[in-house]
C-alpha cells in the first residue's frame, strides 16, 4: 500500500510538498518522505520541521546514527519530538542521562571509563578471584540465623566447611562490614582476622595443606540492608500483610549474599550443598531453599526452621520468606520420577493463586522437553508469594505479581504471567548453569529471556514469537557492552541489556544458522552439559564453534562487547516499476554475514536477504519503496529467520 506518493510531486506550495511528504510518512514510505523532505530542504535549510520528519523515517527505516544527527539539527531550526518518549531514542545524551539515572542513582560514572564507577579495591576485594580466595573450595555452608523482624536485625552463625587447593595460612571470607563479628573459631581455637571494607582475612596459626578438608565457624550480629528497590537495588524487604502480620525476605543478587551471611561471596564457587536454619516469632512461617527438615517450638516466643538444599546453589539464591502462609502442593512426572511443587501464599490469596499458578507444570514440562530435566528434584520446584516483584531464588522462586497478568502485561496476548515465565527458566539458566563472573550474567538473563520467546512460540506460533521478540528489542539501549568489566563485581544490570540484548544475539544466532533442529539442538545440549556448573561467555562462544563448524567469535564479540550495531550499507534506484537495492555489512569483521528482511509493503513482497561484508545487488519487482523489519517495524510478515537487530545507512545520501 505505501508507496503510492513515492514519485515526486509538482507543486510550488512548500506547504503542499511538505503535506505530501507527511502523507507518505503515515503511509510508511520512508524512503518517499526522506526524498521529498530532501527537496524542501534543499531550498530551506533551516525548516526544522521538514528535518524532523526526515530524522523519523531515517528512525523507522534503521538508521539510528544518520536518525540522531538529522534530529539533533531539526531541533536547532524550531523540529520538534512526536512525543517525549523519542527523544530517549533520537538524542544520544538524553538517554545516556536517563539510563544512568535508571540504574546509577548514587554513583558517580566516569565518561573517559564508559560511563562506569572508577572501581577501586573495595570492587576488586568483592569481584576478584584473588589468591585468598582461589586457594580454597566451599563444600558445605551450615547456617544458623535469628531474625527479628521488628527490629530487622539478625544474629547467629555460619559453618563454613571448605576443601584446601593450595597451601595456606590465610584466607578470604566475605561479610558486609556493618555486622559485628563475635568469634571465628577453627579447631576449637579462636582466630585472628583482619577487616578490610566487606572482606574479612582469616589468619591461620599453621599452613593448610593443599587436599586437606576444614571448617570454621563464623559467629555475627547486626543490622541487614533494607532493599531500596528489590530485587535490582537489594537488602532486606518488611511489609505487613492485609492483617498486620509482618511479610518479609531478601533480594540480593548484585548486592550478594555477604550482605546478611558469611561465605565466599563470587559466583565461581558453590556449595555442593546447604542448611539454613532460621529462629522467628512463634506463629509465623519461614520459607527456604530446598526441603523443610524440621519445624520446632524453641520457647514461648520463637519457633526454629531447618531448611536443606541437597544441590550446588550459588550464594545469591540462598533465601528466605516469613509470614503467614497457605500452602498447596502438586507433582510433576518426568522420564527420572516425580518432584513435588509447592506453592506458599498469603492465605487471602488462596483462590487466586490456585488458579494462577495453574501455568506452573505445563510450563515446566516445556522447559523440561526445550532444556532438559529439571535439575533439583530432590528439592522440588517452590512459587513463594513475595513483597516484592520476583526472583529466582533456586527451588523457592519469589512471586510479587499480585496474580495480575496484566500488571505488567510484557506479553501481547496477556495470558501468561511473566514473573513466572520468566524466574522459572532461571533454574536451568542462572540456578543450574551460573555466570563464572557478574559481567557474564547475560548468560543467565540473555537466556533466561530468550526462554520466554521459546515458550510462547512453542505455545502460540511463530509470529507470537517475533511480536515479543519486538517488545524486547526496543528496549535496547546500547550504552555499555552486554560484557565489559571482568573481576569488580560489574552492574552488568544496568539498562537491562544483558535481558533484551542477550536475547537479540540468540535470535540473531538462530537466523544466521537458519536450521532450527541444529539452533535448538545447540541450545539444549549447552543446557544439560552444563547442569550444576559455573561457566563464561567463551565457553557459550567455543561450543557454538564446535557444533557448527564455524568461527562465531567475531559475531558474539560484535553483540556483546561492542555497543555499535552491525550496519547494513545500502543504496537504492528506481528502474520503472523495479527497485535496484545493492547492500552489504559495515562496521564489522570480514566475512560477516547475517540475514535480514525487506518488505515492499504488499502481499507476497516480502525478501530474505543474506548479507554479507561483499556488495550484493537484488531487484525488487512492483516496488517504488522498501522498509527493513526492524526493530521498530509490526514483525506480522517478516519471514522465517530473519528478523535480526542491526543499524542501516542508505548510501544515497552520504
Amino acid at each position: 500500500m505505501f508507496g503510492f506518493f513515492s514519485a515526486w510531486v509538482s507543486a510550488q506550495d512548500e506547504e503542499d510538498i511538505f503535506n505530501v511528504g507527511k502523507v507518505q510518512y503515515t503511509l510508511q514510505d520512508y524512503l518517499g518522505c526522506i526524498e521529498t523532505m530532501n527537496g524542501i530542504i534543499k531550498k530551506n535549510p533551516k525548516n526544522g520541521e521538514a528535518m524532523s520528519y526526515k530524522a523519523l523515517s531515517k528512525f523507522y527505516l534503521g538508521d539510528y546514527r544518520g536518525a540522531q544527527a538529522d534530529m539533533k539539527v531539526a531541533v536547532k531550526n524550531g523540529g520538534k519530538y512526536p512525543n517525549p518518549a523519542f527523544k530517549i531514542f533520537l538524542d544520544e545524551e538524553a538517554k545516556r542521562k536517563y539510563i544512568i539515572k535508571e540504574f546509577y542513582k548514587h554513583t558517580k560514572l566516569y565518561p573517559e571509563l564508559g560511563y562506569r564507577p572508577q572501581y577501586t579495591r573495595k570492587d576488586t576485594l568483592r569481584g576478584a578471584l584473588r589468591p585468598e580466595r582461589t586457594c580454597f573450595d566451599v563444600s558445605y555452608y551450615n547456617l544458623d540465623l535469628k531474625i527479628d523482624p521488628k527490629k530487622n536485625f539478625i544474629s547467629g552463625s555460619n559453618a563454613i566447611y571448605f576443601k584446601v587447593e593450595e597451601d595456606t595460612r590465610s584466607i578470604q571470607i566475605d561479610l558486609f562490614e556493618q555486622y559485628a563479628i563475635a568469634s571465628i573459631v577453627w579447631n576449637d581455637q579462636k582466630l585472628s582476622y583482619r577487616r578490610e571494607f566487606d572482606a574479612i582475612f582469616i589468619d591461620f596459626p599453621e599452613t593448610l595443606r593443599k587436599g586437606s578438608s576444614q571448617h570454621i565457624v563464623i559467629t555475627y550480629s547486626g543490622k541487614p540492608q533494607k532493599a531500596v528497590n528489590p530485587p535490582w537495588e537489594g537488602g532486606f524487604v518488611w511489609k505487613k500483610d492485609s492483617k498486620g502480620n509482618y511479610w518479609g525476605g531478601v533480594a540480593c543478587e548484585h548486592l550478594g549474599s555477604s550482605s546478611w551471611w558469611p561465605g565466599k561471596d563470587h559466583p565461581s564457587d558453590e556449595p555442593d550443598s546447604m542448611q539454613m536454619t532460621f529462629t522467628v516469632p512463634t506463629g509465623y512461617d519461614l520459607v527456604s531453599n530446598g526441603t523443610l527438615r524440621s519445624k520446632q517450638i524453641v520457647d514461648a516466643k520463637n519457633s526454629k526452621h531447618t531448611w536443606f538444599v541437597a544441590n550446588p546453589i550459588n550464594t545469591y539464591n540462598v533465601t528466605f520468606y516469613l509470614g503467614k502462609f497457605t500452602h498447596f502442593s502438586d507433582t510433576i512426572q518426568n522420564k527420572n520420577g516425580k518432584y513435588p511443587l509447592d506453592y506458599y501464599v498469603l492465605p487471602n490469596n488462596l483462590e487466586k493463586a490456585k488458579q494462577t499458578f495453574a501455568q506452573t507444570k505445563p510450563l515446566l514440562e516445556y522447559y523440561e522437553s526445550a532444556f532438559g530435566p529439571y535439575p533439583f528434584p530432590k528439592d522440588g520446584f517452590a512459587l513463594v508469594e513475595s513483597p516484592y516483584e520476583g526472583m529466582e531464588h533456586q527451588g523457592a522462586i519469589a512471586y510479587g505479581n499480585e496474580y495480575d497478568k496484566l500488571r505488567r502485561p510484557e506479553y501481547g496476548n496477556r495470558m501468561d504471567d511473566y514473573i513466572i515465565v520468566h524466574e522459572a527458566a532461571h533454574e536451568w539458566w542462572g540456578n543450574s548453569l551460573t555466570a563464572v563472573d557478574m559481567a557474564d550474567i547475560w548468560l543467565q538473563e540473555g537466556f533466561a529471556t530468550y526462554a520466554e520467546l521459546m515458550f510462547l512460540e512453542h505455545k502460540y506460533g511463530y509470529k507470537e514469537y517475533n511480536k515479543q521478540l519486538v517488545n524486547k528489542l526496543v528496549y535496547i539501549f546500547n550504552i555499555w557492552p552486554v560484557v565489559q568489566n571482568y573481576n569488580v563485581n560489574e552492574n552488568a544490570f544496568a539498562s537491562n541489556d544483558c535481558y533484551t540484548k542477550g536475547a537479540a544475539v540468540l535470535n540473531n544466532l538462530r537466523c544466521i544458522l537458519n536450521n532450527d533442529s541444529l539452533f535448538f539442538g545447540i541450545i539444549k545440549d549447552f543446557a544439560i552439559q552444563n547442569t550444576k556448573k559455573v561457566i563464561g561467555t567463551n565457553d557459550f562462544v567455543t561450543f557454538v564453534n564446535a557444533h557448527t563448524g564455524k568461527d562465531f567469535t567475531p559475531f558474539f564479540n560484535k553483540f556483546l562487547k561492542d555497543t555499535e550495531l552491525p550496519v547494513l550499507s545500502y543504496t537504492y534506484s528506481r528502474k520503472g516499476s523495479e527497485m535496484v537495492i545493492k547492500y552489504k555489512w559495515i562496521h564489522v569483521e570480514k566475512g560477516f554475514t547475517m540475514p535480514v528482511c525487506i518488505t515492499t509493503g504488499k502481499q507476497n513482497g516480502q525478501y530474505r536477504l543474506e548479507a554479507s561484508t561483499d556488495e550484493q545487488e537484488f531487484v525488487v519487482k512492483d516496488a517504488s519503496t522498501i522498509r527493513f523489519f526492524t526493530n521498530w517495524m509490526e514483525p506480522d510478515n517478516v519471514l522465517k529467520n530473519s528478523l535480526t537487530y542491526y543499524w542501516t545507512r542508505c548510501e544515497n545520501e552520504n
